[in-house]
C-alpha cells in the first residue's frame, strides 16, 4: 500500500482490513507502512489534516468517519 488515500480506501472497501484495524490499529498502519504523521492524524480524526494530507475534501466523509 503506498498511499494514506490507498488506506482510507482500503478500510473502507474491505471489511476484513477494517476488523483488523478496529482490532490492532497500530499494527495495521505499520504494515501499511504509513508515516508518522499520517498515523497521528489518523488517530486524530482531525478533518482538516486528513484532508490536507490527502488533497481530497471528500476523503473524511468517505472513509474516515466509519473508524474514528
Amino acid at each position: 500500500m503506498s498511499t494514506l488515500n490507498d488506506f482510507l480506501q482500503k478500510l473502507s472497501s474491505d471489511a476484513d482490513f477494517m476488523a483488523a484495524f478496529q482490532q490492532d490499529p497500530e499494527t495495521v498502519m505499520e504494515e501499511a507502512e504509513l508515516t508518522d504523521q499520517e498515523k497521528e492524524a489518523i488517530r486524530s480524526g482531525d478533518k482538516d489534516k486528513l484532508t490536507a494530507m490527502t488533497g481530497d475534501t471528500r476523503i473524511y466523509k468517505k472513509n474516515v468517519k466509519e473508524f474514528v
